[in-house]
């Protein structure tokens, strides 16, 4: 059996490039570990993850500041694709958002079975209110209308 070497290389090249985007775990005066898409003011310490590659451009100036921001929950595990989606989709469009490993964060995993009861999976996110399980760029762009 003869094993074309291009489709090898189009094999390897397919698994090699992922979603990435930045974040931050960060540690705060009681101990307790958080993540989030953006630096927190005042951290015990931080470690900027970069776990995902493609970093959001820096916000327009000339953008008016009428709305009022987003309020952006994610919780999320550190290797859930979906929640990396996630994640750089609120990257892309400049939203900021707090992000909360429930493998990492016994509080955070609470939050999320009384949030969702009977919702297992990741992501779960809360944007503007409206829950969204999972990942889906329309869900999201909807409750960020809100």
């Amino acid at each position: 059996m003869v094993i074309n070497q291009s489709l090898i290389l189009l094999f390897a090249l397919t698994f090699t490039f992922s979603v990435q985007a930045e974040g931050y775990k960060w540690t705060d005066a009681n101990g307790k570990s958080h993540f989030s898409g953006s630096k927190p003011a005042n951290p015990a310490s931080i470690e900027n993850t970069a776990y995902l590659e493609n970093k959001a451009p820096e916000s327009d100036p000339a953008d008016n500041g009428d709305q009022a921001a987003p309020q952006v929950d994610i919780y999320v595990t550190s290797w859930c694709p979906y929640c990396k989606k996630a994640m750089a989709f609120l990257h892309k469009n400049n939203i900021d958002f707090n992000a909360y490993d429930i493998e990492q964060d016994i509080d955070a995993a609470t939050r999320k079975k009384t949030l969702d009861p009977g919702y297992r999976g990741i992501p779960l996110a809360v944007v503007n209110g409206v829950t969204i399980r999972g990942f889906s760029d329309a869900a999201y762009q909807q409750a960020l209308a809100k």
